[in-house]
């Protein structure tokens, strides 16, 4: 699970998923922590860090962290990896559906790029912890995508729906800010050529 420390208490701490929702981690004395692949402390994360949580559901939908895992944002990597979510266009999307042409889909990017992509029997669809089908998705939507590149095309995993409150929160958080997408490489968005005819 992939989120922002919402806040850091005895024993458990509140993360903010991608999608708005949150999410209350356990902690033990099992949990593993990481920052930057070296091993590390709670007290080495902060509220608004971006984290990786690997770890047991529980009844009570809250998780026990068996790892939490961040990055500070200026370590080998350099500053594109601030953002835990990944890169825009490539490790996700995030935006309001333009158009529906079954299986494809055009969204338009919180960095105003329009991205379009044909989502697959294996992507899952998701409305807050509903499964909905492509038949349910319509133009103005705000979708959050997770997937990745395959031969240069996005290919998406899971498509999140995201109700109006949820979308609100997520722009608080910045994760749908376009300088969350600022991390895309120069020249990435293959959708205009940049070669000028000399």
């Amino acid at each position: 699970m992939l989120g922002r420390i919402a806040a850091i208490q005895d024993g458990a701490i509140k993360i903010t998923r991608p999608d708005g929702s949150e999410q209350k981690v356990n902690i033990t004395a099992k949990t593993e922590f990481r920052k930057d692949r070296e091993p590390a402390k709670l007290k080495d994360f902060k509220v608004g860090d971006g984290v990786l949580v690997r770890g047991e559901e529980n009844p009570d939908f809250s998780l026990t962290a068996q790892l939490i895992a961040g990055r500070s944002g200026n370590g080998p990597n350099g500053p594109n990896r601030q953002n835990p979510v990944g890169t825009l266009g490539k490790d996700f999307v995030v935006g309001e559906v333009k158009a529906l042409d079954p299986p494809s889909i055009t969204v338009m990017r919180t960095d105003n790029v329009k991205q379009t992509f044909d989502l697959n029997e294996d992507t899952s669809l998701r409305k807050g912890r509903d499964s909905v089908t492509m038949a349910d998705l319509q133009v103005g939507d705000h979708v959050f995508v997770r997937g990745g590149l395959q031969d240069s095309q996005f290919v998406p995993k899971t498509l999140v729906v995201i109700g109006a409150e949820q979308w609100k929160r997520m722009q608080e958080l910045g994760v749908t800010s376009p300088a969350a997408g600022k991390a895309t490489q120069p020249g990435s968005a293959p959708s205009k050529p940049t070669e000028q005819p000399n």
